[in-house]
C-alpha cells in the first residue's frame, strides 16, 4: 500500500513538473501575471498553481508509461520552447502599447537620463508602463484572466505534452511572422501623431533658434515638448483606449491560431 501511493506521488510531482515547464516561460513573459514584481515563492506558487489543471490528464498518461529521465529531460526543454512561443504571442498586444508609450517619453527627452548616463541602468519609460498597466486592466474588465488562461489551455491539446509532434511547419513560422509584422506596424501607427507632433515641435524651435542665435533650443524644446505632448496625450487617451480593446478582442482569435502557429491541423 504504501509503495503505491509513494508511486503515485512520484508520477505526480513528474506531471506537476512537465506541467510547469509549458507555463513558467510563458507567465513570465506574458505582463498580465506582472513576474517581473512576484518574487520567489509567490511567483512559484502561481505556476504550481496553474500547473494543476493539465498535471491530472498528464499523470494518468505517465500511469501507463513512464518515460526515462533522458526523454524527460528533452520533454521538459520542448515545453520550456513552447513555453516561449506562446508568451511571446500572448504578450505581443501588451508590448504594443508599451512601445507606444516609449516612443513618446523618448521623443519629449523623459529618457534623456539613462541615454547621458549608462550607469543609470535599465531605462523605465512612465507612459509605457502606464498604457501596459491600463491594458491589462481592459483585459481584467471585459475577458478577464481567462481570455488568457484558455489559450495556453487550449495548446495543450493542440500539442499535448508526451507527443514530440507537430512540430511548427513553414505556414506556422509565417503566421507568426504575420502577427510580429501587424505588432510593429500598428506600433508606428499608433504613436505617429504623437510623435509627429512632436517633431513638428522640434522643428518649429529649431526655426525659431536661427533668427535667434541667443535661444537655447535644447532647454526650450524638452519643457515644451512635455506640455504640449502631455496636453496632446490627453485628448488621445480615448483613441488610445478603443484601439487598446480592439486588440484584446483579437486575443480570442489567437486560440484559432495556435493550431497554425503550432502546427496542427
Amino acid at each position: 500500500m504504501a509503495n503505491t501511493v509513494i508511486h503515485v506521488l512520484y508520477e505526480y510531482l513528474f506531471a506537476l513538473a512537465l506541467s510547469a515547464a509549458r507555463l513558467y516561460p510563458c507567465l513570465i513573459l506574458v505582463p498580465v501575471f506582472s513576474f517581473n514584481i512576484l518574487k520567489g515563492i509567490v511567483r512559484s506558487g502561481v505556476v504550481l498553481a496553474l500547473a494543476i489543471v493539465p498535471t491530472l490528464g498528464l499523470q494518468a498518461q505517465l500511469a501507463l508509461q513512464m518515460p526515462g529521465w533522458p526523454q524527460l529531460i528533452a520533454l521538459i526543454l520542448k515545453e520550456g520552447v513552447i513555453g516561449i512561443l506562446l508568451g511571446l504571442v500572448i504578450s505581443m498586444p501588451f508590448w504594443l502599447f508599451q512601445s507606444v508609450g516609449a516612443l513618446f517619453d523618448n521623443q519629449r527627452g523623459a529618457l534623456i537620463g539613462g541615454q547621458l548616463n549608462p550607469a543609470l541602468g535599465s531605462d523605465v519609460t512612465p507612459l509605457g508602463l502606464l498604457l501596459q498597466q491600463t491594458l491589462i486592466l481592459f483585459l481584467i474588465l471585459t475577458t478577464g484572466l481567462s481570455g488568457v488562461t484558455q489559450i495556453i489551455w487550449d495548446s495543450y491539446s493542440v500539442w499535448p505534452v508526451m507527443q514530440w509532434l507537430p512540430f511548427p511547419n513553414h505556414n506556422g513560422f509565417e503566421q507568426y511572422l504575420a502577427l510580429l509584422t501587424d505588432t510593429f506596424s500598428h506600433i508606428i501607427i499608433y504613436a505617429g501623431p504623437l510623435v509627429a507632433l512632436l517633431l513638428m515641435m522640434d522643428f518649429s524651435i529649431a526655426i525659431l533658434s536661427l533668427y535667434s542665435p541667443q535661444l537655447q533650443a535644447f532647454v526650450l524644446s524638452v519643457p515644451a515638448k512635455c506640455l504640449l505632448g502631455l496636453l496632446f496625450f490627453v485628448l488621445y487617451i480615448p483613441t488610445l483606449s478603443t484601439l487598446g480593446e480592439e486588440r484584446l478582442y483579437l486575443l480570442r482569435d489567437l486560440s484559432k491560431l495556435i493550431k497554425g502557429l503550432l502546427g496542427g491541423q
